[in-house]
């Protein structure tokens, strides 16, 4: 089966002590728990399970109308977004967007047959037709409700926004921790 996104409530036994990590201006986090979870979540290799290792964890936050561009990062296998905004601050909010580039149809980082076909030689010219901060160029195809202590994990190559935040001060902002995350 070739997942694109996994969304999993209730993701971390004790969560509220992640979110208070917030307010102890911890930007990197090292869950013990989390490359194991990951790993049985995705199943990478189908029969004997492999387990993934998380190249970077840390907390990030979006106040209210804070856009971010429409991105992918091919870099990596999968990216992991853990919500963490307290539950009556982030009721109906939207977080994570997915997108379709309007004139190449595509929904993700283009492979090597898609540069080969448009005639992209390298990264400038992919650069070029992709212009995450142009709206009018993408298409939204599926948008993720934050919801406290959900883990949304997708491929990392899908063409995504983080959403335009809410909240005006910390402890009301959309709060979540961003994992990237290759397979071992």
């Amino acid at each position: 089966m070739n997942k694109k996104f996994i969304i999993v409530d209730d993701f971390y036994d004790i969560a509220h002590m992640y979110h208070k990590s917030f307010f102890e201006e911890a930007k990197e986090i090292n869950p013990q728990e989390l490359p194991l979870k990951i790993s049985s979540l995705l199943n990478i290799s189908g029969q004997v399970e492999q387990k993934v290792i998380i190249d970077a964890a840390f907390n990030e936050n979006r106040f209210e109308n804070s856009p971010n561009p429409i991105v992918a990062n091919p870099t990596y296998d999968w990216i992991g977004v853990i919500y963490l905004t307290l539950p009556p601050d982030c009721i109906s909010k939207t977080g994570l967007r997915f997108y379709t580039h309007t004139k190449t149809g595509l929904d993700a980082f283009p492979n090597e047959y898609a540069r080969k076909i448009n005639g992209w030689q390298n990264i400038e010219d992919i650069q070029s037709s992709f212009n995450g901060s142009n709206s009018s160029n993408w298409e939204s195809y599926s948008s993720i409700y934050v919801k406290y202590n959900r883990l949304v994990l997708f491929r990392s190559d899908l063409w995504h926004s983080y959403g335009i935040g809410f909240g005006t001060e910390l402890n009301n902002s959309m709060m979540y921790q961003k994992l990237l995350i290759k397979n071992g």
